[in-house]
This record gives C-alpha cells, sequence and structure tokens, in this order.
C-alpha cells in the first residue's frame, strides 16, 4: 500500500455491517478495504480526499497524475480520470507545456507546474461543462493523439500568473479541445456493459 495506516475501532449497527459485507463480497474484496473504498468516495465528494471534480451533470471523477516525459521540447503529465461510481478508469490523458512557455514564464520547477497546469485546466474544462471524460484534443493528427495536448506559447499570455488567472476567470479559450458524446474508454472500445460489473 505504500501509506502509513493506523488501527481504529468503530461500533456501527449490525445492519450496516451485514450490508458493506454484501457489497464487498459481490465485488470480491475484503470488507476492509470496501470501507476504506466507502470512505474515501465520500472524501472525494466532500472535496477533502484525492484531486476530484464533480461535473455539472453530478458525476465525480477522481484524477490521478504522473510524471509522463521531461525533455528538451516538453514537460508533460499523465492523468488518469477514474469515476468511483464504477470504479473504472474512464479517460487517459497526456497534458504537457512546450520548452518555450517554460523557459518564457522563468519556471525553476518544471514538473509541478506542469502537474499544476494540466489540473487547472481540468477545472477549467469542468466549469465549462465539460465532462472531463469525453474530451477530445485535436492539436494532433490521429485518434492515438485525442488525449495529447501540450501548450504552446502562441496559446498563452507572458506569464504563468496571467494563465492563471485567465483560467479561473474562464477567459481562456482552447482551439484544440472538443467534446465527445462517449467517453474516452468507450470510444477505445469498452463495452458499456462493463462499467455495471
Amino acid at each position: 500500500m505504500g501509506e502509513k495506516t493506523a488501527n481504529i475501532s468503530i461500533r456501527i449497527p449490525d445492519d450496516y455491517r451485514k450490508r458493506l459485507q454484501l457489497q464487498a463480497d459481490s465485488k470480491s474484496i475484503s470488507l476492509n478495504a470496501h470501507i476504506l473504498r466507502v470512505l474515501e468516495t465520500h472524501l472525494m465528494s466532500c472535496g477533502y480526499g484525492p484531486t476530484s471534480l464533480t461535473s455539472s451533470s453530478g458525476r465525480l471523477f477522481q484524477i490521478r497524475c504522473e510524471p509522463y516525459l521531461d525533455n528538451v521540447d516538453e514537460t508533460t503529465w499523465a492523468f488518469f480520470i477514474d469515476e468511483p461510481k464504477f470504479e473504472k478508469e474512464r479517460a487517459y490523458y497526456l497534458i504537457g507545456i512546450g520548452r518555450t512557455v517554460l523557459r518564457d514564464w522563468q519556471v525553476k520547477d518544471k514538473a509541478t507546474v506542469s502537474k499544476e497546469i494540466g489540473l487547472a485546466l481540468f477545472r477549467f474544462y469542468n466549469r465549462k461543462g465539460m465532462e472531463i471524460d469525453r474530451l477530445i484534443f485535436n492539436q494532433y493528427p490521429g485518434p492515438d493523439n485525442d488525449g495529447r495536448r501540450i501548450l504552446q506559447v502562441a496559446e498563452v499570455p507572458e506569464t504563468l500568473q496571467q494563465f492563471f488567472e485567465l483560467l479561473m476567470n474562464e477567459e481562456w479559450t482552447d482551439r484544440y479541445v472538443d467534446q465527445s458524446d462517449k467517453s474516452q474508454d468507450i470510444r477505445r472500445g469498452r463495452p458499456e456493459s462493463a462499467l455495471y460489473r
């Protein structure tokens, strides 16, 4: 697991315990793992858990991120969009910043800034009413690149602070983003019936 854990003892009504045990059994996981997942989902929906967003349609998404690429041309993160309700990964995006932007913004910590920009973009798209699992980026041709977005110098202001302000005030326009009527995982072949398993 990697994280520090603590043992606690809680008292819950027997009816709740039975229901939780049935749910855990149906998912083939331990009661402890199921209780942790229920708690994590609750914390996300309250804004206290891992990075999460609630869409305008009421769907809860969890965003996981990992460093993807850091070279002379760009610094990019991989963003995984999970839907806790179905315990499924719904989309996978690569979002990065080109080297000229990072140089012009005089960024010292490229990795942290790139990650925060990616998360800020998802919040921006979400406020614009877009479902973040249905985004299509058309910056690069080909179906395998519909999840890749690299910010270049011609599309951002002179400073990082100005860019964050544009995103916060919903004054920036992303000419490379569109929204599909289906989530990325469905577009790439997952049968819709698999969401409910």
